[in-house]
């Protein structure tokens, strides 16, 4: 979150994402899920799981290319690390740049927040209002725009990882069960004679690939926890933010400003 005006107010947050943020994270997801799987299912040669990881992160890659759209891709990945690695804003930050905002209308008037510029949405929908010297009807209209437009924008990118991990499920349960089938074939041409150490390995192998897609699985279970976690945070501070708005037309002091603000905050989250 930034927030600046022609004196140069602000507090520093970066909301966008490049390509090297996203490929260390690829990666870090892939070599986890390989430990994960190495660990789960016992195995000591990582070159068993070659086939297995190309499998289960190839297909899951081609379903989920199938059922959402590039654009949203690359949102949900720019979310993945903006709100599951990064973590949502802070409340303290939240009411710093509202003790700013609060006293930049003391000393320049309410024209003098018009020209407060921020990269964070809540705080300049609150700027303009405070600007517009809105009502309190038109303050809470505004917060519940903003909290629907909030709860839908998480929806729509956390079902990207959601399905991620249904479909790494799925595929890699398919891919065991194919593997289980060349075993029976295998161990149907050996009948009436001893298994040979190469099929009981591949046996032992079968579960691989559903090892794997679990993994992932359970890495996407974990990031979805995270990103709902921070969806929570990021609906408390959008209402803060205009419940600021709403003190500071009232009363633009700003050491009671923030004392309003931190009693408004719930346990825990001051």
């Amino acid at each position: 979150m930034s927030i600046s005006n022609s004196e140069g107010y602000q507090v520093s947050r970066t909301d966008t994402v490049d390509l090297m943020q996203i490929i260390p994270l690829i990666l870090a997801t892939a070599l986890l899920t390989v430990g994960l799987s190495m660990f789960l299912s016992g195995t000591t040669d990582g070159m068993e799981l070659i086939q297995p990881v190309i499998v289960v992160f190839g297909g899951t890659l081609v379903a989920l290319l199938a059922s959402f759209s590039l654009s949203q891709l690359g949102l949900a990945m720019q979310m993945a690390v903006n709100r599951g690695i990064r973590g949502a804003s802070t409340s303290d930050e939240m009411i710093r740049a509202l003790m700013k905002i609060c006293d930049i209308s003391r000393r320049d008037g309410l024209l003098g927040v018009a020209e407060v510029r921020t990269n964070s949405e809540p705080l300049d929908n609150v700027c303009q209002l405070i600007a517009d010297a809105a009502d309190e009807q038109s303050i809470q209209a505004g917060l519940t725009r903003h909290r629907e437009a909030e709860k839908a924008y998480h929806r729509l990118h956390a079902d990207v990882f959601m399905f991620t991990a249904i479909y790494a499920v799925l595929i890699g349960s398919l891919g065991s069960v194919i593997r289980g089938v060349s075993a029976e074939s295998v161990s149907a041409a050996n009948a009436g004679g001893a298994l040979s150490n190469a099929v009981l390995h591949s046996l032992g192998t079968t579960m691989l690939p559903a090892v794997c897609g679990v993994c992932l699985a359970l890495l996407m279970a974990i990031l979805l926890g995270r990103l709902r976690a921070a969806h929570q945070r990021e609906l408390m501070l959008v209402d803060v933010a205009y419940r600021g708005a709403s003190i500071i037309l009232e009363d633009n002091n700003v050491q009671r400003l923030r004392a309003r603000l931190l009693d408004a905050l719930p346990r825990g989250a001051r």
